[in-house]
């Protein structure tokens, strides 16, 4: 196997024993059901489509990850509004999800990315003050030749 797959595996493996992914996974789900509970009791007596507490589930699911499939739709007025809130709900979910997912696989690349910024930056400032030590030092050189010039001249025009 390739290592950086291997290398890749490894994090998210990490990701997914991490309390703070586990707490996310455990509240998200804890919520999908709660609502597909609120859900079906809301609409099981008007809603035709809906025939078990497992089509609630199934709404709730698709309308969180916003593949709202429509073969199950709200048809009153609070459950349209409970829909809404689990569209928004599942949008922050999943951003948040993808987060996790992104850091556990680019996070250390950035803190490589960062350091050798760093270490360029002082490699960058180190060579900026080392010119401006020779640029300095050059100055100096040319005053020192325009006053031996001007010394020069005076000993020219006093012969």
């Amino acid at each position: 196997m390739n290592s950086s797959l291997f290398v890749y595996f490894r994090r998210i493996f990490k990701l997914l024993k991490n309390p703070s992914f586990i707490f996310l996974t455990l509240i998200g789900n804890l919520f999908i059901v709660l609502v597909s509970v609120i859900f079906y009791y809301m609409e099981r007596l008007v809603n035709l489509s809906m025939h078990s507490f497992v089509d609630a589930l199934w709404w709730a699911f698709a309308t969180v990850t916003t593949v709202g499939y429509g073969d199950l739709v709200p048809v009153t007025i609070p459950g349209k509004i409970l829909g809404i809130g689990l569209m928004i709900g599942g949008t922050g979910l999943f951003a948040t999800y993808t987060a996790l997912f992104a850091n556990a696989l680019l996070g250390r690349e950035f803190v490589k990315m960062e350091r050798r910024i760093r270490f360029m930056n002082k490699s960058i400032s180190e060579t900026q003050e080392g010119i401006e030590q020779e640029e300095e030092q050059l100055m100096k050189t040319i005053e020192q030749l325009q006053n031996s010039v001007e010394d020069l001249k005076k000993k020219l025009d006093t012969k």
